[in-house]
């Protein structure tokens, strides 16, 4: 085939996805927006200093408010830890705030449909609970690096967590009328998104579309769609620990390889493993956390991914 028809196949299938997509990035991105607005992150993150079941659920359900993706929780995990949070709950929080962002939401269901994406979601907070429950055992038991001492912690003041989650932006609208920042707020606000996952997004189109447009159903199916089965889970792991992408990128790749013919569990593994060995995350976590923090939880929250996406191929 003459290179330019290549070429052709793959600028269809990235005009495609993109036409496809567009809808339910632009709801998905206009709703986090809003969150941004009205809802106060830094209050939101005040409550995760204890090292206990409630702090851990806290961790996991915040990132159904807090608007960010898998790079963004990453600063915002490192400050929780200096503010004092304990490393269980600190790592939670980034393990579960890129999955309960209604922008991931909304992109994914486009692939997968609506009933899969509430089980994918579902799913990815009772991961990052559970992996929350391990590394605070661990924790408790000093297996791995602790939290901060109170007497240590930075204060209030010295720490700025209007830097990494737009609250400085939200406390400065917050004076204004409701119209105004729906009208004219709102917007900035989505325009400061779009900068920090953009190009991420694209980066996942881009992928993407190589797949749809060069990688047939067959090989997907034989390779990654026999449900039920353990090894098609266990094959994702390593494709998934090579997509160096945000969440939202991973939903895009995932959720083609599974209009391609993958089960919903390797899905799965595409969105959490991708996340959980992403080399930036895991450099933050090994400098700000300790060595054994960033070995307990990369190994912790891998295995449960694994087990979990067999569940879910087991038709649950």
């Amino acid at each position: 085939m003459p290179l330019e028809n290549y070429l052709i196949a793959y600028l269809s299938a990235l005009y495609g996805l993109f036409i496809e997509l567009f809808p339910f990035f632009l709801l998905g991105l206009i709703i986090s927006a809003l969150i941004q607005e009205f809802i106060s992150t830094k209050k939101l993150l005040q409550y995760f200093g204890s090292n206990d079941w409630k702090s851990l659920l806290r961790a996991t359900t915040s990132g159904l408010f807090v608007s960010v993706c898998s790079c963004g929780a990453i600063p915002i995990a490192a400050t929780l830890r200096e503010r004092g949070a304990s490393t269980a709950s600190a790592l939670t929080f980034l393990l579960a705030a890129p999955w309960g962002g209604l922008l991931h939401f909304f992109l994914i269901s486009k692939f997968v449909g609506v009933k899969n994406t509430l089980i994918l979601l579902v799913f990815s907070l009772l991961a990052a609970f559970i992996v929350g429950l391990i590394l605070a055992k661990l924790e408790n038991k000093n297996l791995i690096e602790t939290g901060i001492p109170k007497k240590h912690r930075k204060s209030e003041k010295s720490l700025c967590v209007e830097c990494v989650d737009a609250e400085k932006l939200r406390m400065i609208h917050e004076k204004e009328k409701l119209d105004k920042r729906i009208i004219y707020c709102v917007p900035k606000n989505m325009l400061q998104i779009l900068k920090e996952i953009g190009k991420y997004i694209a980066l996942g189109l881009l992928i993407a579309a190589a797949v749809k447009a060069f990688v047939s159903p067959e090989l997907v199916v034989k390779y990654f769609g026999n449900e039920g089965r353990f090894l098609p889970v266990l094959t994702a792991v390593p494709l998934s620990a090579v997509l160096e992408l945000a969440s939202e990128g991973l939903a895009v790749v995932g959720g083609q390889l599974y209009l391609l013919g993958a089960s919903l569990g390797v899905v799965f593994i595409i969105l959490m493993v991708g996340v959980t060995t992403d080399v930036t995350e895991l450099s933050m976590i090994w400098g700000k956390f300790g060595r054994k923090c960033a070995i307990a939880y990369l190994f912790t929250a891998t295995t449960i991914a694994v087990l979990f996406a067999w569940w879910i191929n087991l038709g649950v």
